[in-house]
């Protein structure tokens, strides 16, 4: 792929990343409106008479918004260089291991880490950026909350798979509807020196990233 090319592919990437952000963001609008409307039905005089039930459908409607815009500053300002990454040392095993607590009940991630993969990532990104790709494997492929989880090093590279649902003949483009969580662990792993490849087709889906290793440590 040419330099052109890639400038383009960065493009569209950034146009979904920003349709993504768009669409997750009504959620919480919605609660939020829907909150205020409650309130205000609750009250004789027209006033908002929040309960604790309200109060606190709020205060997680505003803590989903807040945690979008830090997600929507942090991808911002790693794909400008104006955020430091912390270059390890990270082992890998761990991380998934942290990032299956981190998605809970929501998505499962099925895989055996080799043991001994500790390379020079950014710990707390890194994990984040493993249970982002989960999540958007899940969304993207069949959407069972299992995800197949492949790990692969060499000399120079660790590569880790994300897979959901069964390879067919059509294949589809990634677009806003992977989540903009796809979108911020992408830019994770682009600041951290690594790339990201994905195969999306009908009910199936296959994220793969690489990041940079060296055999025997950071």
């Amino acid at each position: 792929m040419d330099q052109d090319q890639l400038r383009k592919e960065e493009d569209r990437y950034r146009y979904e990343a920003m349709g993504a952000f768009a669409h997750e963001i009504r959620t919480p609008l919605t609660s939020i409106r829907m909150v205020m409307e409650l309130a205000r039905r609750q009250s004789s005089d027209g006033k908002l008479l929040l309960d604790t039930e309200l109060a606190e459908m709020l205060k997680a409607s505003v803590d989903d918004l807040q945690h979008l815009a830090d997600d929507l500053q942090e991808a911002s300002r790693l794909e400008r260089g104006k955020v430091p990454v912390l270059f390890g040392p990270c082992d890998l095993g761990a991380a998934v291991d942290a990032a299956r607590e981190l998605l809970g009940h929501a998505v499962s991630i099925e895989g055996v880490v080799p043991a001994g993969i500790e390379g020079p990532w950014d710990v707390a990104r890194l994990v984040r950026a493993i249970a982002g790709f989960a999540e958007s494997a899940n969304r993207m492929g069949n959407g069972s909350g299992t995800v197949e989880f492949q790990c692969a090093a060499d000399g120079e590279a660790c590569r880790v798979g994300f897979s959901s649902g069964a390879p067919g003949a059509s294949t589809k483009p990634i677009a806003s509807d992977a989540g903009f969580a796809f979108f911020r662990s992408r830019q994770t792993i682009l600041a951290m020196g690594g790339n990201v490849d994905c195969i999306r087709g009908e009910r199936y889906a296959r994220i793969d990233a690489r990041l940079p290793w060296h055999r025997g440590g950071v």
